[in-house]
C-alpha cells in the first residue's frame, strides 16, 4: 500500500455509503430505461428510434466533459454540497424527460443525467476514502457499484413492462421518485466532506508524466473495452446464433444481471485481500472464457446451448470484479489525487466503450460472433499484461505495492 494516503474515519459510514448505492441504483437506471423505452417515445415525439437513441450520446458526451472539468472547476467547494447537487440534478432530469413536450426538452434532460453521469463517477473512489477506514475500503466500493448491478436487473425488463402498462413518462416519474429518495437519505447521511487542495487541470495532466500511471489509465480502457466488446453484441448473439426465444433470452439477461451483481459483491472481500493478483487473475478469465467460447464455434458443433450459457453467465460474474478493481487502485496508489484520475478514468471508461462499439460492430460484420470472441480474448490479454506491467513500475517508482 502508498503512503499516499489521506485521513480517513476511524469507522465507516455504513449509511452514507448505502445512499450512494441508493443513488447509483437510480442514476444507472435512468441511463438504462430509456433503452428499453426507444420505440415508444419515439412513436409520440415523431421521430426515429435512432434520432431516440442520440440522446445515449448526448449522456455520454455530457458524462466526459464533467468527468474532465469537475474536480478544478469545484475546488473549493464541500464534496457533500457538489454530491447533493448532481442528485438535484438526477431527479429534475428524470421530470425534465416525463414531461418533455418535445425532442428537444428530453436532450436537456438526458444532458443533464450525463452531468450527473460524469461528475458522480469521478468523485466516486475519493468520496469513498472519506467515508470509510482503508481496511473497508474494497466492501465499501463493492456496495456502491452493487448498484449498476442492481440497476442493470431492474431497469431493462421492469422498465419495459411498466411502460406497456402505464406509459413511458410515469417509467421516468418513477425514476423520478426512486432518485428522490436517494437525494433525501443523502441529505440525511452523508457527513461533511472537505475538498481535495491538489485539484486542478495542472495536477490532472501531470499525472500522465508517471508513467505507472499513464497505464493504469490504459489498462482501464482495455478491461472495459474487451469486456464491452462482447457484452455489446452479447443480445444478437443470444437471439441469432442460440436461436434463444422472448423468455429464454430474457431470462438469460436477468440471470446475467444477477451473476454480475454477484462477482461485484465477492470482488469486495478478495481484492482487500489479494489485489495484485486477483486484478491480474480477471483478466485472463475472461480471455479464456472468449477463447472457448471462439474454440466451440470455430472448430466444434455449436449447438451446445448449456455451455454457452454457463460461459456467458461466467463472463458477467467476473466483470463485477473490473469496476470495483480500478477504483480499489485509485484509493491504494493515488488517494490524495483521487477526484483527478477519477475523472481520467471516467474519461477513459467512456472511451472504451465507444470504441469497443466501433470495433466490435466492424468484426462482427466481416467475421461475425467468433471474431468478437477473438477479438475479445486479444484485447483482456493485453488488460492483463498492461495491469501486470502497471503494478511493476508502481513498485519500482514508490518501492510500494499497489
Amino acid at each position: 500500500m502508498s503512503d499516499n494516503t489521506l485521513n480517513s474515519p476511524s469507522t465507516a459510514y455504513w449509511g452514507a455509503i448505502f445512499s450512494l448505492f441508493i443513488g447509483v441504483t437510480s442514476l444507472i437506471a435512468a441511463e438504462f430505461i430509456l433503452v428499453s423505452l426507444l420505440t415508444p417515445i419515439a412513436q409520440d415525439f415523431n421521430i426515429t428510434e435512432g434520432q431516440a437513441g442520440q440522446s445515449v450520446t448526448m449522456v455520454g458526451i455530457f458524462a466526459v466533459v464533467t468527468s474532465l472539468v469537475l474536480a478544478p472547476m469545484t475546488k473549493n467547494i464541500n464534496r457533500r454540497v457538489v454530491l447533493l447537487t448532481f442528485s438535484i440534478l438526477l431527479v429534475l432530469s428524470n421530470l425534465f424527460v416525463a414531461v418533455a413536450p418535445n425532442y428537444f426538452i428530453m436532450l436537456i434532460g438526458r444532458a443533464l443525467l450525463g452531468i450527473c453521469v460524469g461528475g458522480f463517477w469521478s468523485m466516486a473512489s475519493a468520496v469513498v476514502l472519506q467515508l470509510a477506514p482503508s481496511k473497508d475500503i474494497p466492501r465499501a466500493l463493492s456496495i456502491v457499484y452493487t448498484g449498476v448491478s442492481v440497476a442493470t436487473i431492474i431497469s431493462l425488463p421492469l422498465a419495459s413492462y411498466l411502460g406497456h402498462l402505464v406509459g413511458w413518462r410515469n417509467v421516468f416519474f418513477i425514476a423520478a421518485a426512486l432518485s428522490f429518495i436517494a437525494l433525501v437519505w443523502q441529505r440525511l447521511t452523508l457527513p461533511s466532506l472537505p475538498p481535495r487542495e491538489s485539484s486542478n487541470f495542472k495536477n490532472m495532466f501531470a499525472l500522465f508524466k508517471q508513467n505507472w500511471c499513464f497505464l493504469g489509465i490504459i489498462g482501464t480502457i482495455f478491461s472495459y473495452g474487451g469486456y464491452h466488446l462482447f457484452f455489446t453484441y452479447l443480445r444478437p448473439f443470444l437471439e441469432h446464433n442460440l436461436a434463444l426465444q422472448t423468455g429464454p433470452l430474457t431470462l438469460i439477461l436477468l440471470v446475467f444481471g444477477i451473476a454480475n451483481c454477484i462477482g461485484t459483491f465477492v470482488a469486495g472481500l478478495l481484492l482487500g485481500r489479494f489485489f495484485r493478483p486477483v486484478m491480474i487473475a480477471i483478466h485472463l478469465v475472461l480471455a479464456a472464457i472468449a477463447m472457448l467460447l471462439f474454440i466451440k464455434y470455430r472448430f466444434l458443433s455449436s449447438d451446445n446451448v448449456t455451455m454457452d450459457t454457463t460461459l456467458v453467465i461466467a463472463w458477467g460474474f467476473v466483470f463485477g470484479f473490473i469496476p470495483v478493481g480500478w477504483s480499489t487502485w485509485i484509493t491504494r496508489t493515488l488517494a490524495d489525487k483521487a477526484e483527478l484520475v477519477g475523472g481520467l478514468s471516467v474519461a477513459a471508461i467512456q472511451l472504451s466503450i465507444g470504441l469497443a462499439a466501433g470495433v466490435g460492430g466492424m468484426t462482427f460484420d466481416q467475421l461475425g460472433v467468433s471474431g468478437i470472441f477473438i477479438t475479445a480474448t486479444i484485447i483482456c490479454i493485453i488488460g492483463a499484461i498492461i495491469t501486470a506491467l502497471c503494478f511493476s513500475l508502481y513498485k519500482k517508482a514508490t518501492g510500494n505495492h499497489a
